[in-house]
């Protein structure tokens, strides 16, 4: 677990997630979980701070009693991606913790592909486009058989026809995306599941930090596919 600035050994990993204007705070202990999640809009630097210290305060634990902070790194949209991830590093260094970055598709893959199913992993790109990669179904982390694409919706469809297996479609996207998937026939999971949750970030997390792992976090980047 990591030391944080008092000397003391932190038990909690706190993970931030603001790809998209869908945003979201989570802790572990490697056994309990809190989160909370939220529509950001663009509003992710007034809110993202203010959100970490309610749920620290409804857990009823300090920031001395953290492990370690983990962060989505992306793909997702600029800013947002930089509001969380300068949050994560801010805080890691002020209380002299370990950082992780955590793809934002693997996030989204995890909780359909450690349950055996195959999942297309999507981030909405803007103006009509979608970053998109195609996970096998299996427990551990997610494993993921193509490199990401960001592709117009048009092209993303006729890949998932090309694609064995008919695997199912998760990710934070648009209405109107989601509404053209399903016309064309495509598996598109429920929002309850296809809803981004930050607690999936921190149990992916979880397992390296306490294996003693650590991102640098100078190096440490959001990830932008673009088209």
């Amino acid at each position: 677990m990591g030391t944080n600035e008092t000397g003391q050994v932190g038990t909690w990993l706190l993970a931030i997630d603001s790809s998209t204007e869908q945003a979201g705070v989570a802790l572990t202990d490697g056994d309990r979980m809190a989160e909370l999640g939220w529509h950001a809009g663009r509003d992710q630097s007034r809110t993202l701070l203010a959100a970490v210290d309610e749920l620290l305060a409804l857990q009823g634990i300090a920031l001395a009693d953290l492990a370690g902070i983990v962060a989505a790194t992306g793909p997702g949209a600029f800013t947002a991606l930089r509001v969380g991830l300068g949050t994560a590093k801010g805080l890691a260094f002020a209380l002299g913790l370990p950082l992780l970055g955590v793809s934002t598709l693997d996030a989204t893959a995890y909780p359909l592909t450690s349950a055996g199913v195959a999942t297309v992993a999507t981030v909405a790109a803007g103006r009509g486009r979608v970053v998109w990669a195609p996970y096998a179904a299996g427990a551990g982390s997610p494993h993921a058989t193509a490199e990401p694409r960001n592709d117009t919706l048009a092209d993303l469809l006729l890949a998932l026809d090309a694609l064995p297996g008919r695997p199912v479609v998760s990710g934070d996207l648009p209405r109107e995306m989601v509404r053209a998937l399903a016309e064309h026939g495509a598996n598109v999971v429920p929002p309850a599941l296809r809803w981004r949750r930050p607690a999936t970030l921190a149990a992916l997390a979880w397992d390296r930090l306490a294996a003693g792992e650590r991102d640098d976090a100078a190096s440490l980047a959001p990830v932008y596919l673009h088209g």
